[in-house]
């Protein structure tokens, strides 16, 4: 059953959503009118609306998009890590595993990944099958067909046959279906930063939809950390976001054929404390033609939270217990496993 507690942050989400708030601060920020400012909602870059279930080329791309960014933070042993010392990204995911595997004391569980991906899902199966997790069921949940294929392909190596099952659905529908083995822990994963694209009180209310207690979730923030924000613009920056953003652009705007890419940091008041919460975003700017102002479009957004202040955000509404953490060397990534209570 839902709880009926409020989370602190909820009264926020319900005045104006977060697409607003990013639309208003990025408006001020690089002072053109709000109007001339589009978010488009997130979900809109995964899939097509006249047609949910097909998957054409370009999202065909947009999951391939994705896929290359693990594939270069997996491979790359130095990645995170702090000068001479400290975890890579892919060491980092490991132990975060392993501190996974050492809670569950040989107890099986069922795999609930949201926003499937086979370069990390492959890592975290093979390690939890190299310490004897007997993995029930993979459910991968994804609103973007071209997901599927891959993803059964890929994780057939580390599964049993007929423990791979798929939901065409968006993440907060996934609690109202019956896709859960009775009397088996869930663990749910979203990994690579898609946290950060939703509030945290949707992110809070969707927890409570999908988690019974007992259940595990883990999770991947870039965070701020002393290293400064110099990593979050080198992420950005890299040519397969760049690529990201000119291809949801061309997806909902295929007359526009000049544009140029730009990430911007912007302040958002999310709580009644007045602190602000950065958010990362990636925009195309398109000229305004004569005396029209440049029209700015939204392509991605992503909330940057310190190490602290997200583990205080996991644990706010009281139902969740955050049980292990693991950070690349330079602070600048966190993996996060919490347990519902």
């Amino acid at each position: 059953m839902k709880s009926s507690s409020v989370h602190p942050l909820e009264p926020v989400l319900r005045a104006e959503p977060l697409t607003e708030r990013i639309r208003n601060s990025l408006a001020a920020l690089l002072r053109v009118p709000a109007s001339r400012v589009t978010v488009p909602e997130n979900a809109e870059k995964y899939y097509d609306e006249a047609a949910p279930r097909t998957a054409g080329t370009s999202l065909e791309e947009v999951f391939h998009l994705m896929r290359s960014l693990n594939e270069r933070g997996m491979a790359d042993a130095r990645l995170g890590c702090a000068e001479g010392d400290g975890h890579s990204l892919r060491s980092a995911l490991k132990h975060v595993v392993d501190d996974l595997c050492q809670g569950l004391e040989g107890e099986p569980i069922q795999y609930t990944e949201l926003g499937p991906e086979p370069v990390k899902t492959g890592l975290v199966l093979r390690r939890l099958r190299e310490r004897g997790v007997d993995v029930r069921r993979y459910n991968g949940v994804d609103i973007n067909p071209a997901s599927r294929a891959t993803m059964e392909r890929e994780l057939a190596p580390v599964l049993a046959a007929g423990r791979f099952t798929y939901h065409h659905t968006l993440f907060e529908e996934l609690g109202r279906l019956d896709y859960r083995l009775p009397g088996t822990r869930n663990l749910v994963t979203m990994l690579g930063f898609e946290e950060g694209n939703e509030h945290p009180a949707a992110v809070s209310a969707m927890l409570d939809e999908i988690l019974r207690p007992g259940d595990l979730f883990l999770s991947e923030m870039q965070v701020l950390s002393e290293a400064g924000w110099q990593h979050v613009f080198n992420f950005y920056q890299c040519d397969l976001m760049r690529r990201f953003s000119q291809l949801a652009l061309e997806r909902s705007r295929p007359g526009v054929r000049k544009s140029q890419y730009g990430v911007y940091l912007t302040p958002l008041a999310l709580s009644g404390d007045g602190a602000p919460t950065m958010a990362a975003v990636t925009a195309q700017v398109i000229p305004g033609n004569g005396t029209r102002v440049n029209e700015v479009f939204v392509t991605n957004y992503c909330l940057k939270f310190a190490a602290e202040e997200y583990r205080k955000l996991r644990e706010a509404s009281g139902r969740m217990k955050v049980v292990a953490e693991r950070a690349t060397g330079d602070g600048s990534v966190v993996f996060q496993l919490s347990r519902r209570l």
